[in-house]
């Protein structure tokens, strides 16, 4: 995805985040962090244990991440920060 893109994809979470995921289509689930945290504690329920997970920061740059492989499901995942942050995940499989 291009940097336009995921900046469009950003701003169209903040004003409606129902209608990008169903533009976005099956298999992809957007998560938005409006309280910054140093774990955000996301419930995809996309029926994968390992999806493509790409984090933003609330100004949309990317920014890097870790996930718990102990507490990660089919249906949930935990990505861990070094700092709080807020933003957004765009989880795929």
């Amino acid at each position: 995805m291009s940097e336009t893109t995921i900046r469009n994809i950003i701003d169209a979470i903040n004003h409606n985040a129902d209608l990008l995921e169903k533009h976005l289509g099956e298999g992809v689930y957007v998560h938005r962090q409006d309280v910054p945290s140093k774990v955000w504690a996301v419930h995809h329920k996309l029926g994968s244990l390992r999806p493509l997970i790409e984090t933003y920061d609330s100004g949309g740059n990317r920014i890097g991440h870790a996930v718990n492989r102990k507490t990660q499901t089919f249906e949930f995942c935990a990505i861990d920060f070094a700092v709080p942050m807020s933003g957004t995940a765009i989880i795929r499989f």
